[in-house]
């Protein structure tokens, strides 16, 4: 892990500490333990099976599938989940991951704020009946939007889905330096594909797929694309916020 200025974190691929529940390994990475004040972000991989049931009983959760095919199972409820697709996990709903095929399952979740009592339900509910409520999207069903004149996003987990603290969207940044800017609320970045350069106003740090950048709130920083192809990212905010928002000096 590389801590710049600011308070800025780059984390290599390989980073965090890692916890094995029966078919559920989660390594994490942003965290209160790392230097995150409310963001808890987990690299997770699901082996054949089904996972524990976990509960967060007073944070909001957001997950997205990076590789293999499953059920995500949600106070009782069974959404199918392939990559690309988002599931929104409100604050005291028991949630576990079923995989159904032949290769690992791999989600990055994060979970705001980060709750110490999150913990494994030895009881958990039934199956549901009914309509299952809507919490989970593709990206592919979600609009570009632009942020600034070559950047674009997809919002993922949002407030549509009745998620109302956390902003989970997706990156594209072609090659291009950004000029040197903060946010309001806290940020935390998994890198899917692509090369770049994290930048602060004392350090830089280079990043590659696998990696993961946390920014505090007020962080002065910017992400270079120095490569040849485009950087494909997942971001989540806390508090809900827009990735098109971004100030470069006092005003805002």
């Amino acid at each position: 892990m590389n801590v710049l200025d600011g308070g800025t974190r780059v984390y290599g691929a390989e980073d965090g500490k890692v916890v094995t529940q029966g078919t559920w390994s989660a390594r994490t990475l942003v965290c209160r333990e790392t230097g995150a004040k409310q963001i808890a972000q987990t690299i997770n991989e699901y082996a054949p099976g089904r996972s524990p049931v976990v509960v967060n009983p007073v944070a909001e959760e957001v997950l997205y599938i990076m590789r293999g095919e499953g059920v995500c199972h949600v106070n009782g409820f069974a959404y199918p989940v392939k990559p690309g697709c988002a599931v929104y996990v409100p604050a005291g709903a028991e949630y576990s991951v079923e995989n159904s095929g032949g290769e690992t399952l791999r989600v990055v979740s994060v979970c705001c704020p980060e709750d110490p009592q999150r913990h494994i339900v030895d009881n958990p509910k039934p199956a549901a009946s009914g309509v299952a409520p809507r919490l989970m999207v593709h990206e592919s069903d979600r609009e570009d939007i632009r942020a600034g004149t070559d950047r674009l996003f997809r919002f993922l987990v949002h407030k549509d889905l009745g998620c109302q603290q956390i902003t989970q969207f997706v990156g594209f940044i072609p090659p291009s330096k950004a000029p040197i800017h903060y946010h309001t609320y806290e940020e935390a970045i998994h890198i899917v594909e692509g090369t770049g350069i994290v930048h602060t106003d004392g350090g830089d740090a280079a990043f590659g797929p696998g990696s993961s950048i946390y920014f505090p709130v007020g962080a002065r920083h910017c992400v270079e694309n120095n490569g040849t192809a485009s950087i494909r990212l997942l971001g989540v905010f806390y508090p809900s916020g827009s990735p098109g928002a971004a100030y470069e000096d006092d005003k805002h």
